[in-house]
């Protein structure tokens, strides 16, 4: 795309010097949406040579853009946007602010003395209090913070109030959306509390079918009281400029998640961006139940993060102090020949017997087995098929790449090969599918005596001819995982990185040495770009027991000391 709207711009404005500059600026800001990047900013030059294009317009950063805009690309201040991104950004901007200036009609100030509050820590009961009392909130968190359980106090202290309100659940993706209702049901635990059952974003709004627009829109507005977005770091900036239309100004909106997590795969950092903007409602829980605040998970994430004063090699020195949480393997004198081969990789064959042992054997699962369990779950399992889709989670490799000897296509495959011929296949629904009833990120099991069907949680049941992608689902992108939590983990990042040329979607093109290309070989992102604080940060918090890394030295250090950077305007500076 880069190359093609250099060579259109070209064409249109001739071949003087001042025309190549334009066309390279117009071209790095097409290309930088790849990479995530919203606009592209200018120095004082490249702004005046922008200044008499007739098909770049400039506007004040107050301006509201005209319908249409009708050139294709936009500048604000010092920054370049084609012109779509532009009203994308603006019009999130505008909503927030307006909904920041909004106070809802309601005042609490304290939550009723009743038992199912009593469990609320100090920061969750001002969350509770916060959200209450906002038109337009975030709530953010680690992993085991409590983020959902503090929602359902508030959607109790809500719906008590007015029997009537109408609450919407919504997440990106269908695992997201999964987990999202399953820990809300158990946050709320014996309570009765009445709500529809949690959709995806697309589901939500209602996809047309050119798959860009949605039936619900500014004309077309849902019907909720308060939407609740879980996972939004995973929301890009065309989605929530879409989703933010269609919603009534008598809608609250709250968005949940984690800042420190994956942004979008997409173009922008929202949710990121958001979490700094000026008199928004936000409350930020950080005393997590799942780690304790002095262990080692909690210290390596904290690490991976920089936070608490701590460096990139501090991560290091948590990796290799030898802990039963966590255990480290250095991939770096694997031999070229063996890079495909994970049982040459130390370790990785053993834990992934052991990870994926219980799964294994679900086929012979007989509820004699659990009926000591100490875990209710466990214990009220009946079938093979619910015993196949809860040991599912006890184990799954993250990897930061899809493609090449360290990507979860070929790691998933080696896995499949590997386990006994009656060990069920887990399979991850890449497509929404309106008429089947499944959505993106949908993880289910076939079992070996029922080849053809996919089971779903919650007892749906698809034939696979009718399912048109799918992957194995012994492995996943740290992406594809975000939003879902296992017993163990096993991370996977590629050890010589700087030499394994990948494009933008983690599909590795092969190994040369870095600055040795081909006669007309176009430059392309390496694996480097994939590793970064928040691919890491991510996969070391989807785990609740824990974290084995099979990586370098030199891939770790990457990671931790290289946050994701994205150009955008969204909060002033």
């Amino acid at each position: 795309m880069r190359e093609a709207v250099y060579d259109f711009i070209r064409r249109m404005a001739g071949e003087n010097e001042p025309a190549e500059k334009v066309a390279e600026l117009c071209a790095e800001t097409v290309g930088g949406l790849e990479e995530g990047d919203v606009c592209l900013t200018l120095d004082e030059e490249q702004r005046r040579l922008l200044k008499g294009v007739p098909d770049i317009a400039f506007f004040a950063e107050e301006d509201t853009p005209p319908d249409p805009v009708r050139t294709p690309f936009v500048v604000v201040g010092n920054l370049l946007y084609t012109r779509r991104n532009w009203v994308y950004e603006r019009r999130v901007r505008d909503w927030v602010a307006n909904r920041a200036a909004d106070k809802r009609a309601t005042d609490v100030a304290e939550l009723p003395d009743d038992p199912f509050y009593a469990k609320l820590n100090d920061e969750q009961r001002a969350a509770v209090i916060a959200m209450c009392n906002a038109s337009f909130s975030i709530l953010t968190g680690g992993p085991g913070t409590g983020k959902t359980f503090t929602i359902a106090r508030a959607v109790k202290f809500i719906r008590d109030r007015n029997r009537d309100f109408r609450l919407g659940l919504a997440a990106p993706t269908g695992k997201a959306k999964a987990r999202m209702m399953d820990s809300f049901v158990k946050a709320i635990g014996g309570a009765q509390i009445d709500i529809a059952p949690a959709t995806t974003i697309h589901s939500l709004l209602g996809p047309n079918y050119d798959f860009v627009t949605f039936k619900h829109n500014r004309k077309n507005l849902l019907q909720f009281d308060w939407l609740i977005v879980d996972e939004a770091s995973m929301i890009d900036l065309p989605l929530m400029a879409k989703l933010i239309d269609a919603i009534p100004d008598t809608c609250r909106l709250t968005l949940v998640g984690d800042p420190d997590q994956l942004a979008s795969v997409e173009r922008g950092r929202v949710f990121g961006d958001l979490c700094q903007f000026p008199c928004v409602s936000i409350s930020r829980l950080v005393k997590s139940v799942r780690f304790p605040s002095d262990g080692i998970i909690a210290n390596l994430a904290a690490a991976v993060n920089g936070k608490d004063g701590k460096q990139p090699e501090d991560a290091l020195s948590l990796l290799t102090g030898g802990s039963k949480e966590v255990a480290y393997r250095d991939l770096t004198h694997v031999a070229k020949e063996d890079a495909f081969d994970p049982e040459k990789w130390p370790g990785f064959a053993d834990a992934v017997d052991k990870g994926f042992k219980a799964f294994a054997n679900s086929p012979k699962f007989t509820p004699e087995q659990v009926k000591d369990s100490e875990n209710e779950e466990e214990k009220n399992l009946k079938t093979p098929v619910e015993a196949a889709l809860f040991y599912l989670d006890d184990f799954r490799v993250l990897c930061a790449l899809r493609h090449g000897p360290f990507g979860s296509e070929q790691i998933a495959q080696w896995i499949r090969k590997r386990l006994t011929k009656g060990c069920p296949k887990p399979l991850m629904i890449t497509r929404n599918d309106r008429i089947l009833g499944v959505e993106n990120g949908d993880v289910g099991v076939v079992m070996p005596d029922d080849p053809a069907v996919l089971h779903l949680p919650g007892g749906k049941t698809v034939r696979l001819e009718l399912l048109s992608e799918t992957e194995l689902a012994f492995a996943s992108t740290v992406h594809k995982a975000q939003g879902s939590d296992f017993k163990d983990v096993a991370i996977v990042l590629p050890p010589n990185p700087g030499k394994s040329k990948t494009s933008t979607d983690g599909k590795s093109e092969g190994a040369k040495p870095e600055g040795e290309k081909p006669e007309g070989e176009k430059p392309e992102a390496n694996a480097f770009k994939l590793l970064t604080r928040e691919i890491l940060y991510t996969a070391i918090t989807r785990t609740k027991g824990s974290v084995s890394l099979w990586a370098s030295d030199a891939a770790v250090l990457h990671c931790a000391g290289t946050p994701i950077r994205r150009a955008s305007g969204l909060v002033s500076r």
